[in-house]
């Protein structure tokens, strides 16, 4: 059988203390205030830095990291208690279709959302919910044994968004997991570990309108508290992190394009 075409790939084994490629990743900084859209639209506690995301030497760490001394300056709702890190392709590298796939191992704690995800291109033209969301892995601590997958579109958004969950056996946060869907015209299916769990077509969202035909780009972070997260665990640890081996994009059934 042959294997499917590689048409991008982020591998994260550089040097310890290294940043993420600047070629493919800028930074989402603040608390979204200055994007007019403080806590980020979902009243996260988490203020994005440039100095939450790094190099292992055998993967991508991402820290959501408390901060109890007033160093971090102030958010939207008073002095920073975390920081923490979100990563994007935006004007760097879009996709369109293929088989989209992350290898992560999930912090563990209620009160953490970790999530890798896209955004539409025309995102600054049309702009959200519009522009279409795909959230390709999203994953809350206080309930540890649920993945989710969800798409963020013009009538079906928020609490309304169409998406599935996979139920497992053993919280996510035990051991490594691949989160990946495959997408190609009118249809974008959702997996763990290669078991399909939930998949999406026009239908799905009719009578609103389907907006994944055009080119997104990735997105990936670790949240604290708000909507989705939920309450902090009261024994939640001061430093925790979002582990990443890969990001791999493969064409899928004939699809699958880069666009830098």
């Amino acid at each position: 059988m042959t294997e499917p075409k590689l048409l991008w790939y982020q591998e994260f084994n550089q040097s310890a203390g290294t940043a993420p490629d600047p070629q493919v990743w800028g930074r989402d900084l603040g608390d979204g205030t200055s994007h007019g859209i403080p806590g980020w639209g979902n009243n996260e506690l988490q203020v994005y830095t440039d100095q939450n995301a790094f190099m292992t030497g055998e993967y991508l760490e991402i820290e959501a990291r408390q901060i109890t001394d007033g160093s971090a300056g102030d958010a939207y709702y008073g002095p920073v208690q975390w920081t923490s890190a979100r990563l994007v392709t935006k004007n760097k590298v879009h996709f369109k279709y293929g088989r989209i796939a992350i290898k992560a191992k999930v912090p563990a704690g209620a009160g953490l959302w970790p999530a890798f995800w896209m955004l539409g291109e025309p995102m600054d033209t049309q702009g959200w919910p519009l522009a279409g969301e795909i959230d390709i892995m999203e994953w809350v601590g206080k309930a540890p044994l649920e993945a989710l997958g969800t798409l963020h579109g013009p009538g079906y958004f928020g609490d309304n968004g169409c998406g599935g969950k996979l139920t497992a056996e053993t919280p996510f946060s035990d051991d490594w997991h691949e989160f990946s869907i495959t997408w190609k015209p009118n249809e974008i299916t959702w997996f763990v570990d290669d078991k399909q769990y939930f998949q999406a077509t026009p239908e799905s969202v009719a009578p609103n309108q389907w907006v994944y035909e055009h080119p997104y780009y990735l997105l990936l972070n670790l949240a604290v508290g708000g909507n989705l997260g939920g309450p902090l665990a009261a024994d939640l640890p001061s430093s925790n992190k979002l582990l990443v081996e890969y990001i791999r994009i493969f064409e899928f059934q004939g699809f699958g394009e880069v666009i830098k």
